[in-house]
Formats: structure tokens, sequence, C-alpha cells
């Protein structure tokens, strides 16, 4: 009965504790269709997302400032884009690490790579040419690394390979050939500025190599007894993998210098967050029919947001929160955008900027001291 009582104590705390929240509007959104690309910086909250006729036709991106502090708009502004019928992903919006530009990206046909000024949201120069061809697969556009440059990653042959573009020009600064991969199918796991990625030998195995292919001595090995892998992410030089079954059974692992937790779940998590926040990342949990999802067992039950703590790794906070995605179609190697909430440290608050069903984004602000 105690240890019941504790339990539960616990969980209404990680619900609850040092949570305020609040709403900012989004212009002619519509979520079935366009998923908001965020990204943060300086207190500023920057957001795109495509808008639509009533015809599903789309020509325009929306563009937004919100000032955090205040949580008022500053700016906002409507960009001409390349037209398209039916939902569209956005695979990302970047802010420089000098603040002052942003970028974003559709990186499937008609692909479009379009820079911003942070400033006043007028656009400096765009380009339709991406380092993409049609032996290109799992394609990603991952930001900025290090130094400033865009960052590219594929899957071409067997082989996973990473580009380098320059902002000013959009020229090819570096192309490297990087390791072979030994499962297919899956997200490209990479950290462009630590310039290392992870590759699922097994289902339940992970490694980590250098982009030029060479090994480093990380190594995950995992086995869930309750299901398949759901994908992992890195944070910084962690790895945090997910597992689950097909209805109520899943485990966050953290790898760590050669070691590794695990916190059990009475749910499937999935990654879903985007942002670069040490040591944190957000999961969407969900509960689906006890049954394959070949036999209608893919509906979702339940859905619950997880912000992680990688020390553990714990759950710092949780929300009820719809699980969102929009993809170009049906077909596997086209784009598919997850509805990540964004996360931003202010100070001693860690925001969480979620999207969901309405035109809106809601921003909870928790404590979470550094």
């Amino acid at each position: 009965m105690k240890t019941t009582f504790l339990l539960a104590l616990l969980l209404l705390t990680a619900r609850c504790w040092g949570q305020g929240s609040y709403t900012l509007p989004l212009a002619k959104a519509n979520t079935e269709l366009s998923l908001p690309a965020m990204t943060a910086g300086g207190g500023v909250l920057y957001e795109a997302h495509r808008s639509f006729d009533v015809l599903r036709f789309s020509n325009q991106l929306q563009v937004s400032a919100f000032d955090l502090a205040t949580q008022k708009e500053l700016r906002h502004t409507v960009v001409n884009i390349p037209r398209v019928h039916g939902a569209r992903a956005a695979e990302g919006f970047f802010l420089s690490p000098d603040g002052q530009t942003l970028v974003y990206a559709e990186i499937h046909e008609p692909s479009l790579l379009l820079v911003l000024s942070a400033k006043d949201l007028s656009e400096v120069r765009r380009t339709n040419a991406l380092p993409f061809t049609s032996g290109d697969s799992s394609r990603l556009f991952a930001g900025f690394d290090e130094n400033g440059a865009l960052s590219f990653a594929s899957e071409r042959a067997d082989n996973l390979r990473f580009v380098r573009m320059s902002v000013p020009d959009f020229k090819i600064t570096s192309e490297v050939t990087g390791p072979k991969r030994q499962l297919y199918g899956e997200a490209i796991v990479w950290s462009p500025k630590s310039r290392r990625t992870w590759l699922q030998l097994r289902s339940w195995a992970w490694q980590e190599y250098h982009e030029d292919g060479s090994l480093s001595e990380a190594k995950l090995d995992f086995q869930f007894m309750h299901g398949a892998d759901k994908g992992a992410t890195v944070l910084g030089e962690k790895l945090l993998a997910f597992y689950g079954d097909f209805s109520a059974q899943g485990a966050v692992v953290v790898y760590n210098n050669g070691h590794t937790g695990e916190l059990e779940l009475a749910c499937v998590p999935h990654m879903y967050s985007s942002g670069d926040v040490a040591d944190y990342a957000g999961a969407i949990c969900t509960t689906s029919p006890d049954r394959e999802p070949e036999h209608g067992g893919d509906k979702i039950l339940s859905s619950e947001f997880l912000l992680l703590k990688a020390d553990g790794p714990t759950i710092a906070w949780r929300h009820s929160m719809d699980f969102l995605n929009v993809a170009d179609s049906n077909d596997t190697d086209t784009g598919r955008q997850w509805g990540n909430p964004l996360l931003y440290r202010a100070g001693s608050k860690l925001l969480i900027v979620a999207p969901s069903k309405v035109p809106t984004l809601t921003v909870y602000e928790i404590d979470a001291p550094q």
C-alpha cells in the first residue's frame, strides 16, 4: 500500500511540479497538412509553417517571431515558396550559432532551402538545388554544424553519406562516405557537431562510428524482451534508445561512457522533440490494442509526452499530448515530419513548445535548474 501511494505521488509530482503554460496563435495553420517547424535563441521563438487554400494548395510560408518573455509576436512575414498540393513535410528550421540567420528546408521534390534574416525575417537567399540525387534515400537536414556549415546526410547504396554546405553561396565544402548500413529503413542517428553517427548492428545493438566510417569505442548492446526498437537520439556524448512492443510495454535506455541505464514504461516511447538542450529529450509514449499493426493494432488509445532526463534516465515531467505527424505521400522515402515539441532553456526554466490539432502553440514552463 505504501509503495503504491509513493509511486502515485512521484507520478503526480512529475506531472505538475513547477509548471506554467500559455498559448501563441499560428496564422492560417492547418496541422493536418503542415506542422510548425520551430527554433529559438536569445529569448525569441521562431516558427514557420505552410498555409493552404480551400483546395489544399499551398505556395506560402508563414513565418513568425515571438518574444518568450512578453509572450508577444514580434514579427510576421509571408514568403512565396514552391506550390504543392496536399500535406507537406518540413525537414527543419534552424538558427545559426551567431543568432543572425534562419534556415528552413524541405528536402523532397520540389525541394527548398530558404535563408532568412533573424533580425527582420526578410529573405536573404534560397536554392532548390540540394546535395541529393535520386540515389539518395533516408535524406536528412540536421541544421548547422560546429563551424556554421549546413549539414546533410543520406544513404547511398549501402553507405551513409555526409555533406556540408556553406551558407553564403550554397557551395559544398565537404563530402564524406561514412559507415555501411547493417539494418535498413531506420532514421539516421547523427550528431553533425561531434561528427559521429550511430548504426544498428541488430535490433537491440547500436555501434557508434566516426563520419569517415571508422569505429568508436562506444557500443550499446541491450535486448528488450517485450518488442522491437523504436529508434534513438544523441544527447552530447550519450545515446538514448527507445524500445516497445505492440501494446503497452516499453523502455528507454541511455548509454554513457560504457554504462547503461534503463527506464521501464507501461507504454511505447517514440522520440518526439527537437532543440539542443543538454541532457534532456522528449518522447511521446503511446498505448495501442494488443495486436500487430497489420491486424488493426496501430490505433493509438492513449498518448502522453514524457520529458526525459538522461541522468538515469528519469521522467522529469509528463503531460497528455496528441501524437502528430504529416507525410508528403504514402511512400516510405518521401518527406515525413513529426509534431516534435521544441525544447529550449531560459535560465532556470525549461520551455516545451508544442503544436496541437488547433492553430496554436502551447508553451509549457518547467522548473529545471541547471
